[in-house]
């Protein structure tokens, strides 16, 4: 995995802000790709994963309304440039529930797969994802860490770090 960038939030629109270029970073790469461009995003709770998920989203045409936490329903899919699905690993217990979900089939796609509390199976992550952190730091702000572990994630974190 790459050292990667590391950027504090001070605000919402610190966070929009990357979220927005991180999607239109994913954006640039979709076409060079046949297979999933995959995001883990990890860290604590309240740290603002699902609201950069919704900005994300928000980028590619998708209405934030859509964009919900799929914390009790474990999979949300949205319609974009190309199809988007949106998992929650909290409140899965173990990694067959995660086979069960069909992700792995997803990897094999063309497909956007966003992942939220990634770090409780990473044993589901495929070869090629991008690893988001966020995690609490000082006076309210975040701390955020954006890893690329594979090719197509080091090309899209590359055009973030720009």
């Amino acid at each position: 995995m790459s050292d990667g960038l590391h950027r504090r939030l001070a605000t919402l629109e610190d966070t929009k802000a990357f979220a927005v270029q991180l999607a239109k970073a994913i954006d640039a790469e979709i076409d060079s790709t046949s297979t999933a461009i995959t995001v883990a995003f990890t860290g604590t709770l309240g740290t603002g994963k699902t609201q950069a998920i919704r900005f994300m989203a928000e980028a590619w045409g998708i209405p934030t309304e859509e964009v919900t936490s799929p914390t009790y329903v474990l999979l949300q899919r949205y319609s974009a440039r190309r199809p988007v699905y949106h998992f929650d690993y909290y409140r899965l217990s173990n990694i067959d529930e995660v086979w069960d979900l069909g992700i792995d089939e997803l990897f094999e796609q063309p497909n956007i797969v966003l992942i939220e509390w990634a770090e409780r199976f990473p044993e589901s992550l495929p070869e090629d994802y991008l690893q988001v952190t966020l995690e609490p730091a000082s006076n309210g702000q975040r701390s955020l860490k954006l890893e690329s572990n594979g090719t197509h994630s080091e090309k899209v974190s590359r055009r973030v770090e720009k």
